[in-house]
C-alpha cells in the first residue's frame, strides 16, 4: 500500500494526496459561504421580517425611508430586501441628572427610529444567513434603506409563516 518512497500505490506521495483533499474542503466551503447556504446539506431559503432599531437617528434620515424602498447592508453591500414598514418616534437619550440619576430626554432634531425590512434567507441556529451573512438580534448593522444609511442594531427576527 505505501512503499518505501512513502507513496500511496507507488504512484501519489501522502503529502500530495493531503493536499489534495484540503483544496477540494476549501473549494466546497467556498462555494457554500458565496452561495450563502446555511448548511453544507442544502439549507432551506425562507422568508422573515427583520427590524433594524436606533434609538437616536437624525430627522432628515429618518424621514427620507418610505415603505418599498430596497434595503442593503451599507459595509457589505448585500441587498436585503424590500422595507416593510417604518416607526418613527421621539428619540431616547439617556442622561445623567445633578443627583447621579439617569433621565430619559430626547434630543432636537433627533428620532428614534425603527426600519423593518421583508429579507429571504436561510436560518441557522444564531440568526438568518443571507448572502453568506448572518444577521441576528442584538447584531450591529450599517443598514442603507432608500437614499438614508445609518448605524443600527437589529431588533426583531422572525420568520413569515403562510
Amino acid at each position: 500500500m505505501i512503499d518505501r518512497d512513502a507513496r500511496l500505490f507507488g504512484k501519489i506521495n501522502i503529502i500530495d494526496a493531503v493536499l489534495i483533499l484540503a483544496l477540494v474542503g476549501a473549494i466546497i466551503f467556498g462555494v457554500n459561504f458565496i452561495r450563502g447556504g446555511g448548511a453544507f446539506i442544502g439549507g432551506e431559503s425562507r422568508e422573515f421580517i427583520i427590524g433594524f432599531h436606533s434609538p437616536e437617528v437624525d430627522d432628515f434620515s429618518a424621514t427620507i425611508i418610505n415603505i418599498g424602498d430596497n434595503a442593503f447592508d451599507h459595509i457589505l453591500g448585500n441587498f436585503l430586501g424590500e422595507v416593510y414598514d417604518v416607526v418613527v418616534g421621539p428619540s431616547v437619550v439617556w442622561n445623567v441628572d445633578q443627583y447621579g440619576n439617569s433621565v430619559l430626554s430626547t434630543m432636537e432634531g433627533f428620532s428614534e427610529l425603527t426600519v423593518y425590512v421583508r429579507i429571504t434567507g436561510t436560518p441557522d441556529n444564531h440568526g438568518v444567513l443571507v448572502a453568506g451573512n448572518r444577521y441576528g438580534v442584538g447584531m450591529n448593522r450599517a443598514l442603507r434603506a432608500g437614499a438614508a444609511a445609518m448605524q443600527m442594531r437589529v431588533s426583531y427576527l422572525r420568520e413569515i409563516t403562510p
